[in-house]
């Protein structure tokens, strides 16, 4: 055999003769980032259409309300210590298919008035030997003395005792408990 009718081993010489071919092999080696993006984003795609299948607005109804309520009780724990002129009530009951939330003095009437879509949530409140569920005949009416503290409970006709607090249990797809505590405190949590 003669060197000369070897093939040319020149790596050089190889890719001017045949530019392609190297290209190709380079192609080869793995996948570009615009289609690892595109596969990415396909995914997120994907995911965000099956997680909606599976969990439901309405399953976060209950909690929703459940802040609201402590959101709005805050308030009026707070304005009722620094308003001493004033009795400072909170107002729970549905109106329509909203609940609706209200903070109230006597002398300035609703000072803040707040409407939360119900989607299907019920409220079970308890205070004392009191309880009931909450609806537009059966409003939870909580009154707050100059201190922040509770001072009067009423759950419809029924009076509550202000020492043992307000005791909620908010149902719907799913269940929240919220507590206002004698002090005024108020938790996202089972009164204990």
């Amino acid at each position: 055999m003669n060197v000369a009718d070897l093939p040319d081993m020149d790596f050089h010489a190889q890719t001017q003769r045949h530019p392609t071919r190297l290209r190709c092999r380079q192609s080869r080696a793995g996948f570009t980032i615009v289609e690892l993006i595109v596969v990415i984003v396909l995914l997120g795609i994907l995911s965000i259409s099956a997680m909606s299948r599976f969990v439901r607005p309405s399953a976060f109804a209950p909690g929703i309300v459940s802040h609201a309520i402590i959101a709005q009780a805050r308030a009026a724990a707070q304005l009722a210590a620094s308003r001493a002129d004033a009795q400072v009530t909170l107002v729970v009951d549905r109106i329509g298919v909203d609940w609706r939330l209200r903070v109230q003095t006597d002398l300035d009437g609703v000072v803040n008035s707040e409407l939360v879509g119900a989607h299907n949530t019920s409220i079970q409140a308890s205070s004392g030997a009191a309880s009931g569920t909450i609806d537009a005949t059966t409003p939870l009416i909580v009154q707050f003395d100059h201190a922040g503290n509770l001072s009067s409970v009423m759950i419809g006709a029924g009076a509550g005792s202000a020492a043992a607090g307000v005791a909620m249990v908010l149902s719907g797809d799913s269940s929240r408990e919220a507590c206002i505590y004698p002090t005024g405190y108020v938790a996202d949590a089972g009164c204990e």
